[in-house]
């Protein structure tokens, strides 16, 4: 993908979807689509209330036939460290240092594929890497993700909801030190018998670690279960090894900062579900009915007109981080439907309608509005044609995108 292409997806959206739009892109799986348009809706950093991928670094990895695949590169351009906002230089980690770190924090087994930092988007607060790795059980892949955010672990690591994907069980853990760990084990709908484990771990200084392991390869589950358990998944993120990445990346607020475990604990607080409800139900249309609200995923169904929707919102208070997206919204549209306008007031407002792909406009599965702010601000919906994020229902949702965006705009959000 163009690093032009990047920069704006990187603005709109968390790695996980660029990844998979990538990725898409050379083996057009539906998987792909399905998984990216869930996290191109669900927004770059609402990740933290729900599925949490939040790593531009990372490159999904493709079957290019028999026996071999692609990645799709992306991640720092170079050596992690000293690059973004001007300050004193912090250490760094070549690719080759980084990798066998990642490697050395698997069980035994064959590591191939690993995605390296040479071309791409450069990011100062995270980095990660896709690999493929076989254990002697069958090949699967794995997505590892270092971030530093501004957010505490009681919104930054949390159970997905199941209405996003199907869940088979999901364990939430506050430890002694005031981390929060997060073992997700979700279905996927496509393959079949596919399995996406998910470990989360974040700290009250706003490191935060996720990886995510599959059963297998895109199109093909070729195992029962990904090859780590829940005991090496709790291992893993909690090794202390990260130390050492995390020295490499910046303060969420772009300030150099000390060694990773030292870093003063953030401030910046995000909305909680409840009050995003309370703010998004007045902005309804007259006449929508909330049949029922999640307020811990800043979720309602709803219905309008005959149809039902489920609307997802979420809102991202200024930062620096939200800045440097702001100023890199400026590469061409990734999607065929997607309107951009700049309002007078700086601000940019994003409509977005695709289906499960890149270009796929019949049928049109998804509807986003979104407001992005200079000072690095945002307000977000997301709209599914149904009850749920997978299971979709045929023809138009309760809300088109003229409805959204006057809800993402409207001057409540700022009382």
């Amino acid at each position: 993908m163009p690093s032009d292409d990047d920069a704006f997806a990187d603005a709109l959206t968390d790695g996980f979807a660029r990844a998979l739009r990538g990725a898409a892109e050379l083996a057009p799986e539906p998987v792909h689509h399905a998984l990216a348009a869930q996290a191109e809706q669900r927004g770059r950093r609402r990740r933290r209330n729900r599925r949490a991928v939040l790593a531009s670094g990372l490159a999904v990895l493709v079957l290019a036939g028999a026996g071999g695949f692609a990645a799709v590169r992306g991640g720092t351009s170079g050596p992690v460290g000293p690059v973004g906002p001007p300050g004193p230089a912090l250490p760094t980690l070549s690719d080759q240092e980084l990798n066998a770190l990642y490697t050395e924090l698997l069980p035994k087994g064959t590591v191939t594929g690993l995605t390296d930092r040479s071309r791409g988007i450069a990011d100062p607060h995270r980095t990660g890497t896709t690999l493929l790795f076989d254990d002697g059980a069958g090949a699967s892949i794995l997505m590892f993700s270092a971030q530093r955010t501004d957010f505490k672990p009681e919104v930054s690591a949390v159970c997905m909801d199941p209405t996003d994907m199907p869940q088979d069980s999901c364990d939430r853990t506050v430890r002694p030190d005031g981390s929060v760990l997060v073992i997700d084990k979700l279905r996927s709908l496509h393959p079949e018998n596919g399995r996406e484990w998910r470990v989360t771990w974040a700290a009250p200084d706003g490191r935060r670690i996720e990886f995510t392991e599959y059963n297998g390869q895109p199109a093909t589950a070729n195992r029962p279960n990904p090859p780590l358990d829940a005991a090496q998944l709790t291992a893993l993120v909690t090794s202390p090894a990260w130390d050492r990445i995390f020295a490499t990346l910046r303060p969420a607020d772009g300030t150099p900062g000390p060694a990773a475990g030292l870093t003063p604990a953030p401030t910046a607080t995000t909305p909680a579900g409840p009050g995003l409800l309370a703010k998004l139900v007045p902005l309804l249309p007259a006449g929508a009915e909330v049949q029922s609200q999640d307020p811990e995923h800043g979720a309602l169904i709803l219905t309008f007109e005959g149809r039902t929707s489920r609307l997802v919102v979420n809102a991202d208070p200024p930062s620096q981080r939200g800045r440097d997206e702001f100023a890199g919204m400026g590469g061409d549209l990734p999607t065929p439907l997607e309107v951009r306008e700049k309002r007078p007031d700086g601000a940019v407002v994003v409509t977005n309608r695709f289906g499960n792909g890149k270009t796929a406009t019949d049928p049109v599965l998804h509807w986003l509005a979104a407001v992005h702010y200079p000072d690095g601000s945002r307000v977000q919906i997301s709209e599914g044609n149904g009850e749920n994020s997978y299971t979709y229902r045929p023809g138009d949702p309760a809300l088109d995108t003229d409805r959204l965006k006057a809800i993402v705009t409207d001057p409540a959000w700022h009382r």
